[in-house]
């Protein structure tokens, strides 16, 4: 008996079949079944088509045309085409996708020019006064709720849809979902071949589970994991110590992450686990609903065996549940928290004669109140370092300002004092609250509650953060870690075996190493960017999945112009990436900037909001603008990284800062920058004010980024 291929199918397939008469859906099943039997040529009705891109096989199926590819017992259904045999033509090429070959923004570019001070001032009222003219197109059929009903369009949309007058308002209409947009659109208007390719891969069980979803009986289908990724998910299951997997922007470690948790839910109720309990903690809020909407899609029932929260959640409740909850209000704003330390700086009561007392103060203000907030933040109290003895001896990796004796005494005289003046005042910070959980941990409930532990994106927690998750852990065997160095953003670097003596990785760590969010032009224009942020270097050569046109980078005069550029840009970028507007985001390096931009966005009459980490809502329609920081763990298909003209003075870097803390202080932004580019899918923009002076703007290398002509 021959063996079985496994199946996969791209979203476009199921458009496709939407369109097709019963008789034809029935026989395009049929041989999609014997495509799972041998897809392999037989230079009669499986024809290999080695001139088109990706390198393709069709299948001939009556008048229509099915395009697959297959490898490893694995046969991928890309998409129907329907052709006539008189002027179907295996050798016509597909058309690129819109966009691939153009720039996405203002037309006045030029590839190679650079971005420096001493640049004439561009004619700004010439490139916003001249709009795009856009030709709407006609839709190709009337949109009815036959339709809508056929590509399984929700009813509570139908009547605002039926309202549509063409095609080009599709990716523009308001009140209904992203997704329903780009399913109507797609659906309406076939996407080419390449873009077809770019699409993910959608597991199918059996064939007859397509006839299912055409019926309304079967509501979706799961995403396929890469071989790759597939490896690690299942990878050292019965492993004596925990397991880390490493891995870049985009390579799917938090996919990879859930289904591990599938893998080890699995080994569990094998072992007779009846009830077992599995932890799932990301860092971002933003990504909480999405893994849990993933996870009852990837395991039904049994998803109310896994506990999804991020790790200050986990640390309310082990404080609740030991009564330590109360008392202390969260002081989490940097303003508030560099006032109340420049007090408290005031208020420190040296030690020693009037020379040393005087050494001493002069030695804590050299320091800038920022760098001096991260070391009692970073160092002493996320590392729960408890004594002056302690801290004397801390390494404080990835630290560039040596401090010697003297200044870590004062220093720890400043933490002391500002310890006091924050529960005088009835604060605590993040940081402490962690510590406080860590410290009662054990002693909780909590402690040794899960059976497993999965930890996403732990480079940003606080060594004492990951102490507190590891004591939730029944055996250290089923603890999983994913992280990339290069991303951390509020960590300072620390050994894992340092953070906890169950952390040893030997040989329990590997790396995932294809992108599969960001084009290779997005990744590679970011990697040069970063290029003197690295914190981890990496030990293998970068893959990508995706190609598209290079980033742009372009200066503006003021922030009018900005808010005109991005709107320009986004309209530009949706109609030829077939995206709607609500896929788009502004990247801000502050609130202050966030609001501005969101604002100017609005009056270009794209509808536009500010969102902070609190409020972030990733299905409110229209442009998503947030902060840099709080993008960690976001992916959006068109980005614009912007705001500098309005947060000109970001970072705060005075001109008594110390070198070591400006080399730091760079380094770390810059991997903030590398990590908000990063979550750009297709399309990336950087504004930069004009003639700027900015340390942290340079770096932009001609080959990765194309860039604004002087005019």
């Amino acid at each position: 008996m021959k063996e079985q291929w496994g199946l996969t199918i791209k979203p476009a397939l199921l458009l496709n079949m939407a369109k097709l008469p019963q008789k034809e859906l029935l026989q395009v099943s049929e041989k999609i079944n014997l495509l799972t039997q041998d897809p392999r040529p037989d230079a009669k009705v499986k024809k290999h088509l080695t001139h088109l891109p990706g390198r393709p096989y069709r299948i001939r199926s009556g008048k229509y045309r099915i395009f697959y590819t297959f490898n490893q017992q694995l046969v991928s259904i890309y998409k129907i085409d329907e052709r006539d045999e008189d002027t179907y033509n295996d050798s016509t090429m597909p058309e690129p996708p819109p966009g691939a070959d153009v720039l996405l923004g203002l037309d006045a570019i030029a590839p190679g020019a650079a971005i420096a001070p001493g640049n004439a001032q561009p004619d700004w009222e010439r490139i916003f006064s001249q709009p795009a003219q856009i030709q709407r197109k006609p839709l190709p059929e009337p949109i009815t709720v036959e339709l809508l009903k056929r590509v399984h369009i929700p009813e509570r949309y139908h009547a605002r849809l039926l309202c549509i007058p063409d095609g080009d308002s599709i990716l523009e209409w308001p009140g209904v979902s992203d997704d329903v947009l780009l399913t109507l659109y797609d659906y309406m208007y076939d996407p080419s071949f390449i873009e077809v390719m770019q699409q993910k891969d959608l597991m199918v069980n059996e064939v007859k589970d397509l006839l299912r979803y055409h019926e309304g009986e079967l509501l979706t289908f799961l995403l396929k994991l890469s071989p790759e990724q597939q490896r690690f998910a299942t990878w050292s299951l019965n492993a004596q110590g925990p397991t880390l997997v490493k891995g870049g922007p985009g390579t799917g470690k938090s996919t990879v992450a859930l289904y591990r948790i599938k893998s080890l839910l699995d080994q569990l109720l094998k072992q007779g686990h009846s009830a077992p309990r599995i932890l799932f903690t990301t860092y971002t809020k933003a990504l909480i609903t999405s893994s849990r909407q993933l996870l009852e899609q990837l395991l039904g029932e049994n998803a109310r065996y896994v506990r999804v929260e991020t790790a200050d959640s986990i640390a309310g409740s082990i404080l609740y549940q030991s009564g330590q909850h109360k008392g202390f209000t969260i002081l989490d704003k940097q303003q508030d928290l560099c006032q109340l330390l420049k007090r408290t700086i005031a208020e420190t009561p040296f030690e020693g004669n009037s020379l040393q007392r005087q050494a001493q103060q002069q030695a804590v203000e050299k320091i800038s109140i920022d760098y001096l907030l991260q070391e009692l933040q970073s160092v002493i109290v996320a590392r729960h370092i408890t004594t002056l003895e302690e801290y004397l001896k801390t390494p404080r990796n990835g630290r560039k300002l040596r401090l010697n004796a003297m200044q870590r005494r004062a220093i720890w005289l400043v933490y002391t004092r500002w310890c006091i003046v924050l529960a005088q005042d009835g604060y605590e910070t993040w940081q402490q609250r962690r510590v406080r959980a860590e410290v009662v941990s054990a002693q909780s409930s909590l402690a040794q509650f899960f059976d497993a532990v999965v930890i996403d994106e732990a480079q940003d927690l606080d060594p004492s953060a990951m102490r507190m998750l590891i004591t939730l852990s029944k055996a250290p065997n089923r603890i999983f870690i994913t992280a990339d160095a290069n991303q951390s953003i509020y960590g300072s670097g620390f050994s894992w075996s340092d953070v906890h003596s169950s952390l040893k990785f030997s040989g329990r760590t590997s790396i995932l190493h294809a992108n599969y969010r960001s084009t290779y032009e997005i990744g590679e224009a970011a990697q040069s960017y970063l290029a003197s942020g690295v914190l981890e270097a990496e030990v293998s050569q970068r893959q990508y999945i995706n190609n598209g046109p290079l980033p742009d980078a372009r200066s503006v005069a003021n922030s009018d112009h900005e808010g005109q550029l991005i709107t320009s840009y986004f309209r530009k970028a949706c109609r030829n990436l077939r995206l709607t507007i609500s896929s788009c985001a502004v990247l801000c390096p502050t609130e202050k900037a966030g609001r501005a931009l969101a604002n100017a966005i609005s009056t270009q009459g794209i509808e536009a909001t500010y969102m902070s980490s609190h409020d972030f809502d990733l299905k409110r329609s229209g442009v998503k603008v947030i902060t840099l920081k709080a993008a960690k763990g976001l992916e959006f298909p068109i980005i614009a990284v912007a705001g500098f003209t309005i947060s000109s003075n970001y970072p705060n870097i005075t001109e008594t800062t110390n070198p070591e803390e400006i080399t730091e202080i760079l380094q770390k932004e810059r991997r903030t920058m590398f990590v908000g580019m990063t979550r750009a899918m297709r399309a990336l923009l950087v504004i930069l004010p004009h003639a700027h002076q900015n340390q942290l703007l340079q770096g932009f290398d001609a080959e990765y980024w194309n860039f604004s002509r002087p005019i």
